[in-house]
């Protein structure tokens, strides 16, 4: 998906994509864990899936943030 950033999007648009990114993210972690369940031994799956992706989106988002270039931030305070 190809995103123009130099267009404003809406809160709607922000929250299907973020919905559909933690959905995503999630499938594939519950992937990846059915293949290496017998090494593994848990009490709530479920839960532990779902905070493992919460912090990976979290952290995507945050590096993101984090390599936002300062001088398009600068432009805001000029």
């Amino acid at each position: 998906m190809i995103i123009n950033t130099d267009k404003e999007i809406s809160f709607e648009d922000f929250t299907s994509f973020i919905e559909s990114f933690y959905l995503q993210s999630l499938t594939e972690l519950k992937e990846m864990d059915e293949i290496d369940m017998e090494e593994r031994c848990c009490d709530n799956e479920r839960e532990g899936l779902e905070i493992n992706t919460l912090e990976n989106v979290m952290g995507n988002v945050n590096m993101i943030i984090e390599d936002i270039d300062v001088k398009r931030v600068d432009k805001l305070f000029n």
